[in-house]
């Protein structure tokens, strides 16, 4: 296929089938985040948050983990969309563990500074329960990202990747910025 011309009718429905399938995976992960979300509001009505003699949870370092997300995301349609989709690709893969690097320096504070489990209860659970899981979740678009860079780099088109690759970056986002308001706004 040359520069200019449309892609075959069998390519755009696996393209489509695509979107559709990365969709609806997206958003069965994310009414489980929203549910998560809504669990850490139901703690936070119950008991003070932070907990008495719990150290009180930073704000500016995760709000720029969330803000990294968002900057991946943004990378990632502009490398779906145009030429330099590789740099995009670096681009968003930087941002994605510049915030795992964030949250682990967060987490690893935090523990230092005495927020340990048991001890720290349903509050406890909640930081590192949703920091692990949302981590996991950057991690896997980290191997992805890396997935995407070593196939173009082999000469394939990635750019219908990075489209795909998008949308879970915007979820990575939202739902980073979802349980930075449940967990860490005071």
């Amino acid at each position: 296929m040359t520069t200019g011309e449309a892609p075959a009718p069998a390519a755009r429905e696996a393209a489509g089938t695509a979107w559709f399938g990365v969709v609806v995976g997206l958003g069965a992960w994310g009414m489980f985040f929203a549910s998560l979300a809504f669990s850490v509001g139901y703690l936070r009505m119950r008991e003070p948050w932070p907990l008495a003699g719990m150290p009180p949870l930073p704000v500016i370092l995760p709000a720029v983990g969330v803000l990294l997300l968002g900057t991946a995301g943004a990378l990632l349609h502009v490398g779906g969309r145009g030429a330099r989709v590789t740099l995009c690709l670096l681009g968003a893969l930087g941002a994605l563990v510049g915030s795992l690097a964030v949250q682990g320096f967060v987490l690893s504070t935090l523990w230092s500074a005495g927020l340990k489990l048991p001890q720290g209860g349903a509050y406890a659970s909640a930081v590192y329960g949703l920091g692990a899981l949302h981590g996991a979740h950057v991690a896997a678009g980290v191997v992805g990202l890396v997935r995407e860079l070593v196939r173009g780099a082999r000469g394939a088109e990635v750019r219908g990747a990075a489209s795909l690759w998008a949308l879970y970056g915007d979820f990575l986002a939202v739902t980073g910025l979802v349980l930075f308001a449940a967990v860490y706004l005071p």
